[in-house]
């Protein structure tokens, strides 16, 4: 039984780009956010198909953090949260390195790189 992705309402993604001042059409708006997050679900699921859980480790959360290019390919991945288990920690990075190329996003979503926050949860 492979583990789930936590599922969660806050946004995974902040793209590194200035807010537009004024929208011209709202329904461009609203077509843009559903299209991020559709992506950002594809993402995530993507993500999924990588993930390991690793021999003799707990379970537990790890926050990680990665920048892509517009083609969807890692371009580096850290960790920024860990999980108190160094094993985990570990397979969380290299998950998201394993992963690359990720679904690429989608037009006028930030800029040559997307910086990108996720957690990463492992259960048995």
């Amino acid at each position: 039984d492979k583990p789930r992705a936590e599922r969660t309402s806050a946004p995974m993604a902040q793209a590194q780009a200035a807010p537009t001042a004024a929208a011209p059409n709202q329904g461009a708006t609203a077509d843009s956010a559903a299209s991020r997050a559709s992506w950002r679900g594809t993402l995530l699921a993507h993500l999924n198909r990588y993930k390991r859980f690793p021999g003799g480790a707990n379970p537990g959360t790890v926050q990680v953090s990665f920048s892509i290019d517009r083609s969807g390919r890692v371009v580096s991945a850290r960790l920024i949260g860990g999980s108190g288990d160094a094993m985990l920690d570990e397979e969380a990075v290299a998950m998201i390195r394993r992963a690359s190329p990720v679904p690429p996003p989608p037009d006028g979503l930030g800029g040559g790189t997307i910086a990108l926050s996720v957690p990463v949860k492992f259960s048995r």
